[in-house]
């Protein structure tokens, strides 16, 4: 067997051992209609992919420690040749098995049949609970018409749970195929942000930076962008998620990009912020700086045993401490965090997990207190200030939003920056645009 089927093999034996006889019963991400009758570029449910490998639309699994001759059963589309020369052709259920390691792979329209078996002898019944809600229905269904045939004698599984209070916990700790992965996307997109920065000029549009960004992203082999890219120029920097990229690239503006790559399904993240012209003004240097001085500071102190609170506690801190310094907010440090009236240009968390989602799953709270960083996790650090053109700050600040964002992977001796490669000195920003 290959390393990789080694992979996703010790992944799903984890899960067995820790479902306590449960059954997995999982399906895969529905195709989404984007208009009429085409769809969007189809993207497998992250847990479905992260215990089979397996990406292709219109499959399920079940994963049964009580079937001990065929523990793993994929469900796939049948070959058809008349509908292949349409969307591609498929596997023969005998290939399936060869490349995915599976016990068995039979016609997914036997996968309902195959469910009901498998919950008769189950303790307990885990599932996906994302996407498909027809599939969660009918699995309710199944379970309640099990447990109704054995109410009175005993037995039955105790009921339905997400299949993800088992595997966050899993996909929080990146093994060294994923960190790979995960480095891959990363430099696709710190590339990326060089390359917005060398084309960037004054008249340009925000989609026009956006474009150069995502074809970098499909060029270097990756799927295309892992979420929606944010380009917002001068006030459009202050909105978080904002995702128009429609305005004109105004001289003496700042421009937030927040855009990165999927690469084999795993996302990297990164925001930098420069000017559109090549210079940084001093309103806009002296803001910039005080997001740079912190998101550095965080960084260093980002290592094992170090809590997730403690981290955004220090985020704020230095935030707020350079506010005042720069005359943005007035009073101590200590009023401005107790009032929370620094809120009004910094009103969220410091970053979160990254992995196969850009927004990972995994809870970042562990018996009501904050999660200890571990090595293998990978976080990002995000701090930023907004100060949106309707803001009663100072003149020379309004306008102006600043966000830089890495991923940190933490390690054993503390943390490896997995974008590092893109550049958020003021002068290594500012050499680059002038330059090109």
């Amino acid at each position: 067997m290959s390393v990789k089927l080694n992979i996703y093999k010790e992944r799903r034996e984890r899960l067995i051992k820790s479902m306590n006889q449960g059954v997995a019963i999982l399906k895969g991400a529905p195709e989404q209609i984007r208009s009429n009758d085409t769809g969007y570029p189809y993207r497998q449910d992250s847990d479905f992919f992260y215990l089979t490998g397996y990406a292709e639309i219109g499959a399920a699994c079940i994963i049964d420690p009580n079937n001990q001759e065929r523990p793993f059963t994929l469900f796939v589309l049948p070959q058809d040749p008349k509908k292949e020369v349409w969307t591609g052709w498929r596997l023969s259920f005998k290939e399936t098995i060869e490349q995915y390691g599976c016990d068995q792979a039979l016609d997914v329209s036997e996968f309902e049949e195959r469910s009901l078996e498998a919950i008769k002898t189950a303790s307990r019944v885990y599932t996906n609970l994302n996407h498909d809600k027809e599939h969660q229905y009918k699995l309710l269904d199944q379970l309640n018409s099990v447990r109704s045939s054995v109410q009175r004698t005993g037995g039955g599984p105790e009921g339905l749970e997400s299949v993800g209070s088992i595997v966050h916990n899993m996909r929080l700790y990146k093994d060294a195929h994923e960190v790979d992965l995960m480095q891959q996307a990363a430099d696709i997109s710190a590339q990326a942000h060089v390359l917005a920065m060398k084309s960037c000029k004054p008249g340009m549009y925000e989609y026009q930076l956006q474009s150069i960004l995502e074809s970098h992203f499909v060029h270097e082999g990756g799927s295309g962008p892992a979420y929606t890219s944010i380009v917002g120029g001068g006030d459009n920097a202050t909105v978080l998620h904002y995702v128009k990229n429609r305005d004109k690239l105004t001289d003496g503006d700042l421009v937030l990009i927040d855009a990165a790559a999927e690469y084999e399904m795993y996302a990297a993240d990164i925001t930098r912020t420069f000017p559109v012209n090549g210079k940084f003004s001093d309103p806009q240097k002296a803001l910039y700086e005080v997001v740079l001085n912190a998101q550095k500071a965080v960084i260093e102190a980002s290592k094992p045993g170090t809590t997730l609170q403690e981290l955004h506690d220090l985020d704020l801190r230095l935030l707020v401490e350079g506010m005042v310094g720069i005359g943005l907010l007035k009073g101590t440090p200590e009023e401005i965090i107790e009032q929370n009236s620094y809120e009004e240009y910094f009103m969220h968390k410091t970053g979160h997990w990254l992995g196969l989602d850009v927004h990972d799953l995994g809870n970042y709270m562990v018996d009501n207190k904050p999660r200890v960083l571990e090595p293998g996790m990978v976080y990002t650090v995000e701090p930023g200030i907004y100060v949106n053109s309707r803001s009663k700050a100072p003149v020379r600040f309004r306008g102006i939003g600043v966000r830089i964002e890495d991923n940190i992977l933490i390690t054993k001796d503390g943390n490896i920056n997995l974008t590092v490669d893109a550049p958020k000195e003021v002068a290594e920003i500012e050499t680059l645009m002038i330059e090109s």
